[in-house]
């Protein structure tokens, strides 16, 4: 089911449950099932009850170990999601970001930055673009806090950088202070 935003696109309708919730939650039913086979095989088979105690024993493994490999997987996902919204955190404080400066603080190459901003903005946890031209990411909210600049005030050099609402910026040629 796709709704319509504001600017006439589509977009996926709103998940119930994030993917590591579903993986953890089947695996979770998946062990719960293979302890209770378990747990009435070995009952079954302490009262004697024959060959249905082994067809319930057979049952055990066959639930048990995907049901782990389920929950594995759910908590790894869960991890990667806690990661992603962690960074859409990072991004919001920082209004404006190098991606160099964002994949040195991550650890990574500046393309797995890119990536993982990209999966920040196609999730919808930020919303902001990045600007080829400098190479960083902005916040769409950073945008109106731009400061207009004609240049700098006393030796007339054209600017380098946009400066926004609360940041310092100096002239690259002169040193003077442009903007507070």
């Amino acid at each position: 089911m796709q709704e319509a935003d504001s600017g006439g696109m589509a977009k996926p309708a709103a998940d119930i449950l994030g993917d590591w919730q579903i993986f953890f939650f089947l695996g979770m039913a998946g062990i719960f099932f293979g302890a209770f086979f378990l747990l009435i095989g070995i009952i079954l088979l302490f009262i004697g009850a024959g060959i249905q105690n082994m067809f319930l024993l057979g049952f055990a493994p066959l639930s048990l170990i995907p049901g782990g490999i389920l929950v594995a997987i759910g908590l790894s996902k869960r991890k990667a999601a806690r990661e992603t919204e962690a960074l859409a955190n990072l991004l919001k404080a920082y209004r404006r970001i190098k991606l160099q400066k964002l994949a040195e603080k991550l650890g990574t190459t500046q393309f797995e930055a890119e990536k993982r901003v990209a999966l920040c903005l196609e999730r919808g946890l930020v919303k902001g673009h990045i600007d080829r031209a400098t190479e960083e990411f902005f916040t769409l909210e950073s945008l109106g806090h731009i400061i207009p600049q004609t240049g700098c005030p006393k030796c007339g050099a054209p600017p380098e950088s946009i400066i926004l609402a609360g940041e310092t910026a100096r002239c690259g040629s002169c040193g003077a202070v442009v903007a507070r």
